[in-house]
């Protein structure tokens, strides 16, 4: 337990900030209601999906699904979905450790672990080795021609806002400018994923493997190609009877170990190991590997599709 709880954040929000102004409304609005503030109590240290957490506190599932959303924007927890019973499920886990809120400006931020984030479009790969079915779509309309892979390095590929394919890696080249600044301990990866199928199919496993500077740095299981239902950032023109939204991911890398969705996964890869000060980028590839037991395809969301409002988020401390 103690690696997990080392693992979560501890936030500071400084009131003299202006950068800080939004979360701290979005955390005083998560806590200013009892109900949260239970919620927040039972998944200390145990992730719970949102039925488990309805059936221990007696609150009606709408209601704590609504709690929830407030919970996770201000990052007080992470939400993923899990295989369930009756399909996909939410599945809520502790994301914050504490929050201080400084109310004076000096010396506000000497003592606060850095933190820097850059975000890339889905569209900005700089390799791609796929294999099909396959294709792109952007937030207006439809990129080149779906299942031919030749079509993927088209200039048009700045556009995407979802893109899918059945086996094999596509991989970005994040800039290292912020290593620059000061001696960083961690690197993260953050994005919106699941599987791949014609249509959708909310039951269809995929393990999908993620490489960070060439180093194989964790595989995970998507339960599911989601859909049933529009993705909240899902344009209209898009066909509701395919992909609509994914899962938020998070793959994290530091002294101790490589962390999926803040659970510790692999004691064996640490951040010195990464070299992310001898090379001109930072390479993170992600995909499905052609002997994956479950190869059951890949699609990644951008900031317009889905169900979060974000592309591939790299953000070291």
């Amino acid at each position: 337990m103690s690696d997990i709880i080392n693992q979560k954040k501890n936030f500071t929000l400084q009131v003299g900030n202006p950068k800080d102004f939004d979360m701290l409304y979005k955390v005083s609005k998560a806590l200013a209601n009892p109900e949260r503030i239970k919620i927040l109590d039972c998944l200390i240290g145990k992730p719970k999906y949102l039925s488990d957490i309805s059936r221990e506190l007696d609150i009606p599932v709408s209601s704590v699904a609504r709690h929830i959303d407030a919970l996770a924007e201000a990052q007080l927890i992470f939400v993923n979905y899990q295989p369930g019973p009756k399909g996909h499920m939410k599945f809520c886990s502790q994301a914050a450790v504490s929050y201080t809120v400084q109310l004076s400006k000096e010396d506000a931020t000497e003592d606060t672990e850095k933190e820097y984030s850059v975000e890339m479009p889905i569209g900005m790969f700089t390799q791609c080795d796929i294999t099909p079915p396959c294709g792109m779509t952007g937030e207006d309309d439809g990129i080149e021609y779906f299942d031919e892979p030749k079509f993927f390095f088209s200039p048009e590929r700045l556009k995407a806002e979802c893109l899918w394919f059945d086996s094999g890696f596509i991989t970005y080249s994040f800039p290292t400018t912020p290593l620059l600044h000061h001696p960083c301990s961690e690197i993260s990866f953050s994005f919106e994923v699941c599987s791949e199928t014609s249509y959708y199919n909310n039951v269809w496993p995929s393990d999908i493997t993620v490489f960070i500077n060439g180093i194989e740095i964790a595989t995970f299981t998507s339960p599911g190609d989601f859909g049933g239902r529009r993705g909240k950032y899902t344009p209209e023109r898009w066909p509701l009877t395919s992909t609509q939204f994914g899962f938020l991911k998070k793959i994290c890398v530091n002294g101790t170990g490589v962390y999926t969705d803040n659970l510790l996964s692999d004691k064996k890869i640490t951040f010195d190991m990464l070299g992310l000060y001898d090379r001109p980028s930072v390479e993170f590839k992600i995909g499905v590997k052609p002997d994956a037991v479950h190869r059951g395809g890949i699609n990644l969301f951008g900031k317009h599709f889905g169900d979060y409002p974000q592309s591939i988020v790299m953000t070291v401390r």
